[in-house]
Formats: structure tokens, sequence, C-alpha cells
């Protein structure tokens, strides 16, 4: 998944055990990491429709040559072309920080429209710099989401690290990032909202 080995592992525990039947929407689907997750979860038997929506298009048009998702859509988070409560779970990985944050609320809203049961977002803890990637034009962060900012709009949140077994590395790492006038960006937020119960 995005930014792997950050918020991984507590994302899996966000999906049901048994995905059989579900529908579920991969908003900004870049290099397709969660789309990769979701079939290794699903492939011994399960079935689940999975749809990716990307702006970019050089991802869209990549994600339709390696054939991973069942549906494709080049289009905007912030536009969504889908029936309301289309989907069981909307998962948007590291997208809610390439908008600006009234851009974000407004995703997070048409994300609640086309979903029935589960939201998940991950975006960084605070604001991070981001440059150009790819030539994508959408790669630059124009927003940093702290807990409060998806508390008020009725979602969960919890902090996620990547795996460093030490506290004193940790120490150390935001120390040296500090003495840099940088911020350590290792933590990511993980946001979920539930609308009704998963099946």
């Amino acid at each position: 998944m995005s930014h792997a080995g950050t918020e991984d592992k507590f994302i899996k525990t966000l999906f049901p055990e048994n995905m059989d039947a579900l529908e579920i929407l991969d908003i900004g689907h870049g290099y397709g990491e969660t789309a990769l997750y979701i079939r290794t979860r699903t492939y011994k038997g399960g079935w689940c429709k999975l749809t990716g929506l990307e702006i970019f298009r050089e991802y869209h048009d990549l994600q339709q040559r390696l054939g991973i998702y069942d549906t494709l859509t080049l289009g905007d988070a912030l536009h969504m072309p889908y029936p309301d409560k289309g989907f069981n779970i909307t998962i948007g990985q590291h997208v809610i920080e390439h908008l600006p944050k009234p851009d974000g609320v407004k995703m997070l809203s048409e994300a609640e429209r086309v979903t029935r049961n589960r939201i998940i977002i991950c975006t960084p803890h605070g604001y991070t710099e981001s440059g150009p990637l790819d030539d994508n034009q959408h790669n630059h962060h124009l927003s940093g989401w702290y807990p409060e900012d998806f508390h008020q709009l009725g979602y969960k949140t919890r902090i996620c690290t990547k795996n460093v077994n030490s506290r004193l590395l940790v120490a150390f790492a935001h120390l040296i990032f500090w003495l840099k006038r940088r911020r350590w960006d290792n933590e990511v937020l993980v946001a979920w909202k539930d609308l009704e119960e998963l099946p």
C-alpha cells in the first residue's frame, strides 16, 4: 500500500476477514498498491469488485494495462461519477493532502455519498512537503490534516508510524530533523468512518 511499512498493518484491521461480494472504491489509485493488497486478500476463492478512480492519466493508463481493477475511471475525486451508496468500502490512500482543505472536506462528502459502509482515509499527520513526481502536477501537498479535523466530521483516527523498534531511535530521529528545522514526517494519520455495519 502507499507509503509502505507505515500504516499498512493497521489498515488491514479495517477490512473485514471475508471480502466476498464487496464493492470497493480506491480513490487516487496511483500505482495500485491498495488494489494489490486487496487482491492478495481475496484471490483464494473470494471475490470483490474493485473500482479505481484516478485524475492523472499516466497512472490510469498503467492500471488499464495491468488489469488489477475491475473498473477504472479517469476523473476527479471532487465529482465522483458514481451512484449514491454504490460501494461498501471507499479508501483514499494519500490523496486528501493533495487538495486544499475545503476541497478535502468536499472529497470526504463525496466519499460519504457513494459509500454504504466504511470510509478509510490515510494522510501524513500534519503538513509535509511533497515535490514533483512522475511529472504529475497533482503531486504537490496542499494541506495538512490532524485528528481534530476528522473528529469534527465524525471520523475515528489513529496515528501510525514506521515500524521502528526503539523509542531511542525515534527520539533521535525527531531531534535530528528538529535541528535541521524540518519535521520527521514518519507519522501517518488513518481516519475511518462507519456509515452502516459491514455485511
